[in-house]
């Protein structure tokens, strides 16, 4: 039994020890520390977590974070301020009222504690946005304080409790000049009745802004005793608006008093519109009839209805907008017995008002008016008749068409246009045959805009009208209503339209045609009555056949360019140029290229056809250069520039660059500049540079200074490194050599071999590789083309061009390769397109998608490689996607870090243009010195994978060749090695950001605090003023709760810091930027207990993981080795 006994005990232990050592067992000032390195939160999940860290503090810790304030120009206070702030925010919630009560007691106790006015403003505007009657005591004693009367005054209004309310009154009578004016204030926006005698005193004083503030606070409590008062200074201030503000003060009293004593509020309203009849009191006396309209109701509608006599139009506006709520179809029969009363403008307002209910009881009141002698009431008459009547107007509104005046007639088909139902269009149908000429018109515009297929009979009808007004407004109406049984006599009228009315009887085909779905069908209908057609006809269906698309109507357009006469083939690129897709891009390309008769139309609608398509920019580009190569007009030349600014890409840059020195064009040339280099703040060398300053030179436009301002600021900030820069030269082949060997065999070659080796191949490539035009030629013989630079992470831009059967290929770090061939080549499988890495054997080798332009045509790609990963782009279409490229040369190596790139030469014709290339700085792998190589350290992190670390790699992350700890939603996650290591040399790079916390775990398991199972080496931004209160054995480089390490050798935040940490048994020595900062023996150290008395098991720890603590914070680090001892 008693065995049985200590093992329970045993056990007991053992779960409470767990549970210590899981539960956090930071310090206070950690814990702090920790929530404002996470301030301002990113998002809400990491706002949710950061508030339940502060409530974890409870009231005393709170207490302890709020102390931390700086008093002003000391200090940064803006996390301690995020914090707060979003704290006030987090304790209203539902359910929160405990913590709230907490937040009541810390924000008070801090306005005790805290220095500076600033900062106890702070906190008692934070007071009154959470504080009921538990703030005010705390609140109430700062109303007397010089600065924080004012503030406290505002918080305790906005607290407007009873208690609140006494404690502003309370310090009334003892305060003076602002102070006393913030309480007046106060007082009057809590309403409080019993501050009225007190206030009515002060609103008589000889200080105007102490009237001022008494007379708006007595306005807004709304006491009976006070209208005498506030009756008499609106009546000196002359019932207008001024800078007294008596007269709104009266009228806010006024408001106020109705929802105490309606009589009274009435007596005074009325006489205030006695009071205020004259034009510049027009403002009040609305006013006063709105006080008036809303006390008496529904009732107060004579008052109202009074009004419509008023001179004033805004008066009798006013009048009608109040009377919106109460209108109702028995109110309007009030309203309608008034218009034979009233002046013609006042009925004009009527009209508009009653017509917003549809009460077909006041048509032939409505009607009547429709024959006023004013026109301004006729107009507005037939609006209200239709409105109100709908279809029961018809008769009405149709007489109208057959005898009305031009503006009569124009409002009538407005009118009839607002009428519901499909019936309207019948009648409109019907009334054509008696309407006058204007009126036929009116009615064929009403079938075109509702689409009336059930009036084409009637709409054919007129088009043989001899008024040519009429005949044109039906064929303008066709295209609305025709239905495909109608294609016969539709057919018929375009075989002998004049010219302008050639383009409605085509899109009336068009629209008749629309409801066949089968595109191929659609177009058999309109062949079939081509061939009906004499050849000169032929072409009035060329048109239609662009509108409906697809193959076969290109094609028939094709044909009928390559085979017809002078004007079939013109109507033939036209129609093509009002078309749209690639294969309609490329017949007019073919077109413009080689029938100069033609050449300008089918130019412009290829570069329309490039403007409005969607394909991707890179596309676009290569199909303007060769717009421009055919370019002969100034404005085609513009209209490429303007779009080629829209493709934002670096080619797209030195594209438009060209022209800048073209007088002609140069201000297109310089938007086109100033637009792509905008929208890349990446782009920098001496390229972009040289282009921008050459524009701001050039623009001369309206907006010229703002556009030369815009782009000196790009100058000033663009980036010294990353930059584009040009292969190829456009006329020899400076930078390139000839190809010796692979690799692996060079780098077996002493010096003098290889020199020997490059001789000969430089002389193989003079005969292979030639600049022919401004592009670099490959003529079918010799072997690769290679870079002289070595490269490692890039992006490269590059076009090329291949003929019939073509096989390239574009080397990367000396390895094959990006894959360009003839897609016809099926017997090799080229039909899947270029673009894939082919040599690839375990990776993707294929492209996503196939990509490529036809034979003969420019193609891009845009290649970026990081690491041994590749992405291509293919005519701005994503074709590789981060893979992996495999050393060809050797498949058990992985990819060279750094190579030349190579043009392939297989034995075909190849071109290329546009060649250009920028590094990826800070992007090599990392590897090992040859001293660390020696001592046998191993990389842990190389910039390029964490393949080695296990544990949180959703907020750890590559990027950049950074390990980048960026915790959006403030976790604590951690990263360890997937290795225990015992004793060891770890060393490695880190940069901080402002506030930033983290920390290296030592012998760690993966479960539970590493700094109390494991042991912490502190990684901290030691200067944060966050971090001013913390002990010693917190602060960078310390084994925490531990040793303390030396402080004052981190570098400024933002630079790279050095760090080696070795752990030999019980001896830990940290080295920073080269000084030694910790250097001591944690057995000896924690003898007699931990500096933080907390317990640290993992100080007996033999071995373990090394990890990356994350505490909330944004950190970098890189070059990560360890060497085992």
């Amino acid at each position: 039994m008693r065995i049985f006994k200590l093992v329970i005990l045993f056990v007991l232990f053992a779960a409470f020890s767990a549970a210590a050592q899981t539960s956090d067992i930071r310090l206070l000032s950690t814990k702090i520390a920790d929530v404002l390195g996470t301030m301002p939160a990113q998002n809400k999940i990491q706002l949710d977590k950061s508030m339940q860290s502060i409530t974890d503090l409870k009231q005393d810790g709170l207490i302890t974070m709020i102390g931390q304030f700086t008093a002003p120009g000391t200090g940064d206070n803006t996390a301690l301020e995020y914090a707060l702030s979003a704290y006030a925010s987090y304790v209203i919630q539902t359910g929160k009222e405990i913590q709230r009560q907490a937040a009541v007691s810390a924000y008070c106790a801090g306005l005790d504690k805290v220095a500076g006015s600033k900062n106890k403003q702070f906190l008692i505007y934070h007071l009154q946005r959470f504080g009921k009657d538990d703030a005010v005591a705390c609140i109430e004693k700062w109303l007397d304080d010089k600065d924080l009367g004012g503030p406290a005054a505002r918080a305790l209004a906005q607290i407007k409790t009873p208690l609140a309310q006494k404690a502003l009154l309370k310090a009334l009578p003892g305060s003076a000049g602002d102070n006393q004016n913030s309480l007046i204030e106060a007082l009057g926006y809590t309403q409080s009745k019993a501050a009225v005698a007190a206030i009515t005193k002060l609103a008589t004083t000889t200080n105007e802004q102490q009237r001022k503030v008494s007379l708006a606070a007595l306005a807004k409590i709304g006491d009976a005793s006070s209208a005498k008062l506030l009756q008499s200074a609106a009546q000196k201030a002359g019932f207008t608006y001024d800078n007294t503000n008596a007269a709104s003060d009266y009228i806010l009293y006024l408001q106020e008093l109705t929802k105490t004593s309606k009589p009274l509020a009435t007596k005074y309203a009325a006489s205030l519109m006695a009071d205020a009849a004259s034009a510049k009191q027009l403002q009040t006396r609305i006013a006063g009839l709105k006080l008036l309209t809303d006390i008496n109701g529904v009732k107060g509608l004579p008052l109202l209805q009074a009004a419509m006599q008023d001179k004033d139009i805004k008066y009798r506006g006013a009048a009608l907008k109040f009377a919106v709520p109460y209108q109702t179809a028995a109110t309007n029969v009030q309203w309608v017995k008034l218009l034979n009363t009233v002046s013609p403008e006042a009925q004009v307002q009527l009209l508009s008002f009653v017509s917003k209910i549809e009460d077909k009881a006041l048509l032939p009141a409505l009607k009547k008016l429709m024959q006023s002698n004013n026109e301004a009431v006729q107009l507005v008459a037939i609006a209200a008749v239709a409105k109100v009547g709908q279809q029961e107007s018809l008769p009405a509104i149709l007489s109208i068409l057959s005898k009305g005046n031009p503006a009569t007639i124009e409002a009538a088909k407005n009118a009839l246009q607002q009428i519901k139902g499909d019936a309207v269009s019948t009648a409109v149908a019907g009334a054509l045959a008696g309407a006058t000429s204007a009126g036929k018109v009116a009615l064929l515009s009403v079938l075109q805009a509702r689409s009336a297929d059930n009036a084409a009979a009637n709409v054919f009808a007129e088009i043989n009208n001899s008024d040519a007004a009429v005949h044109q407004a039906a064929v303008k109406a066709l295209p609305s209503v025709i239905l495909q049984k109608d294609l016969p006599q539709i057919f018929s009228l375009l075989a002998a339209a004049t010219t302008g009315d050639q383009l409605f009887y085509q899109q009336a085909i068009i629209n008749a045609t629309s409801g066949i779905k089968d595109t191929a069908a659609r177009t058999q209908i309109i062949l079939q009555q081509i061939a009906k057609e004499s050849n000169d006809k032929k072409p009035l269906y060329f048109n239609i056949l662009s509108a409906i698309g697809g193959s076969r109507a290109l094609n028939e357009l094709q044909s009928a360019f390559a085979n017809g006469d002078d004007a079939t083939k013109a109507a033939a690129v036209n129609a093509l140029s009002k078309a749209s897709g690639a294969s309609t891009a490329r017949a007019l390309y073919k077109i413009a290229s080689t029938n100069a008769a033609n050449k300008e139309t089918a130019l412009n609608g290829y570069i329309h056809i490039i403007a409005k398509s969607k394909f991707p920019a890179d596309q676009k580009l290569l199909m303007l250069q060769d717009a421009m190569e055919l370019a002969t007009t100034t404005k085609q030349k513009q209209d490429i520039l303007d779009e080629a600014g829209n493709c934002r890409s670096f080619t797209a840059l030195t594209f438009a660059g060209k022209y800048l020195d073209d007088p002609a064009v140069q201000q297109n040339a310089a938007l086109a500049v100033l637009d792509i280099a905008s929208a890349n703040k990446d782009f920098s060398g001496d390229i972009t540079r040289n282009l921008l300053t050459k524009t701001m030179g050039i623009l001369n436009g309206r907006d010229a200074d703002y556009q030369k301002k815009a782009i000196q600021k790009y100058l000033d900030e663009m980036p010294k490194s990353e930059e584009y820069v040009a292969l190829f030269n456009g006329k020899d082949l400076t930078g390139w050599k000839g190809l010796v060997a692979n690799p692996i065999t060079r780098a077996k070659m002493n010096p003098d071999t290889l020199k020997a080796a490059q001789i000969k191949a430089d002389k193989v490539m003079q005969e292979g590789w030639v600049v022919k035009d401004g592009l670099l030629v490959f003529t079918g013989h010799g072997e690769n083309l290679c870079t002289q630079k070595l490269y490692g992470d890039f992006e490269m831009l590059v076009d090329w061009k291949i003929t019939k059967d073509g096989d390239a290929g574009i080397y990367l770090r000396g390895t094959p390769q990006v894959q360009i061939w003839d897609t016809s080549r099926v017997d090799v499988g080229a039909q899947v397109g270029s673009g894939g890495l082919y040599n690839n054997q375990k990776n993707q080798s294929k492209p996503l998608v196939l990509a490529d332009n036809a034979i003969g045509e420019w193609n891009t790609f845009h290649i970026i490689m990081r690491g041994d990963k590749v992405t291509v782009y293919l005519n701005g279409v994503l074709v590789t996607d981060h893979t992996i490229l495999e050393n060809y040369w050797d498949h058990t190596l992985p990819i060279f870090s750094k190579e030349q790139i190579e043009l392939q030469a297989h034995g075909t014709y190849v071109a290329y243009r546009n060649i250009f290339i920028r590094e990826l700085t800070g992007s090599e792998k990392f590897e090992l010195s040859a001293a660390e190589k020696k001592d046998g350290f191993k990389v842990l992190f190389d910039g390029t994978s964490i393949d080695n670390w296990t544990g949180n790699k959703v907020d750890y992350k590559v990027d950049n060749n950074d390990l980048l700890i960026d915790p959006k939603d403030g976790d604590h996650g951690n990263l360890y090695t997937k290795d225990e290591y015992s004793n060891f040399i770890y060393r490695f790079e880190f940069q901080l950001t402002p506030g930033a916390n983290n920390g290296v775990g030592i012998r760690a398991p993966l479960e539970g605090d590493a700094a109390y199972v494991g042991m912490e080496i502190q990684v901290l931004d030691n200067e944060a003023p966050m971090y001013k209160d913390l002990y010693a054995y917190q602060y960078h480089g310390s084994v925490y709760g531990v040793i303390a390490a030396k402080r004052g050798f981190l570098k400024p935040v933002g630079e790279w810091n050095a760090e080696e940490i070795i752990a030999a048994g019980n001896h830990i020595k940290v080295t920073l930027n080269g000084e030694v900062i910790l250097d001591g023996d944690i057995a000896e150290a924690s003898k007699n207990g931990t500096a933080d008395h907390n317990q640290h098991p993992g100080l007996k720890r033999t071995t373990g993981h090394i990890g990356f603590l994350g505490h909330g914070s944004i950190v970098r680090f890189r070059n990560i080795r360890v060497k085992e001892l």
